[in-house]
């Protein structure tokens, strides 16, 4: 049975009960098969009528993609806070995954390791990152780009998550990532929006503690300020879908704000 207040759209119209002011919030996926992606009409209408694209980082600002590089490499001590025991658990999980040698693992960012390990399952070579795309279409339809949060923020929440303990957890259900991989672009088509979250959030591959700084604690800080980006113009904003539904998402953070978010088909 489907959750009456998450129908089957991953776009959703916000808009202020006290004024005729609104948002566009779509829920996204941060990298996807090509041959899974697709931008439906009603997403480019949304856009046609903003005047604002934001994401969750500003990928239309070059100084803002350097930064973000620049502090994925510096990600690096993943032995920190490990037993010996664990350290030479998760070098024994890298290299079976990766190929990676002992003595170069520690030259490894937990960032791209993530990466890498999630294309590998995948299961394709043609990898689209869906908020960039719509970047294109943004200025092509003459918006401005803006960011919910900073490179800087985002070096900071994973200095707090990819620690090695993490890593561990990740890549002991490394096995299982292919299925959920699969499912995941099955409900990303259908724009299942309460199962694809629930894929994207999954405790076999986010801690708790992970789940809080990356998902519940960011929830709250972007629906205290989505209502000031609507005071001062129409943005659009598209954010990973994990961030939307649920009693301390972004959608009923926003109803409980006054707005109205109802989903839209067309």
């Amino acid at each position: 049975m489907k959750n009456p207040r998450y129908p089957n759209s991953l776009l959703f119209k916000v808009t202020s009960l006290n004024s005729t002011r609104y948002a566009y919030l779509l829920g996204t996926m941060h990298m996807i098969c090509a041959k899974d992606f697709h931008i439906k009409p009603k997403i480019i209408n949304a856009l046609r009528k903003c005047d604002t694209y934001y994401m969750e980082v500003d990928l239309g600002n070059s100084d803002e993609m350097n930064a973000m590089a620049e502090s994925q490499a510096s990600l690096r001590d993943l032995s920190e806070g490990l037993t010996a025991k664990e350290s030479a658990q998760l070098q024994t999980v890298i290299q079976n995954a990766t190929g990676v040698s002992a003595e170069n693992i520690e030259e490894v960012s937990p960032l791209a390791l993530i990466n890498k390990l999630t294309m590998e399952a995948m299961g394709c070579d043609d990898i689209k990152v869906p908020e960039i795309e719509l970047v294109q279409i943004a200025f092509h339809l003459g918006l401005t780009t803006g960011g919910l949060e900073t490179a800087l923020d985002q070096f900071h929440i994973a200095q707090k998550v990819f620690t090695g303990k993490e890593m561990l957890h990740q890549l002991k259900g490394i096995k299982g990532y292919k299925g959920v991989f699969q499912n995941i672009a099955m409900a990303y088509h259908s724009e299942n929006l309460a199962k694809l979250a629930a894929l994207i959030t999954d405790k076999q591959f986010m801690s708790k503690r992970a789940y809080q700084t990356l998902v519940t604690s960011r929830n709250r800080k972007w629906a205290k300020r989505i209502p000031r980006l609507i005071e001062k113009g129409k943005p659009f904003i598209a954010i990973g879908a994990g961030h939307l539904p649920g009693d301390t998402g972004v959608i009923d953070l926003l109803r409980l704000q006054g707005f109205s978010v109802n989903p839209v088909y067309r």
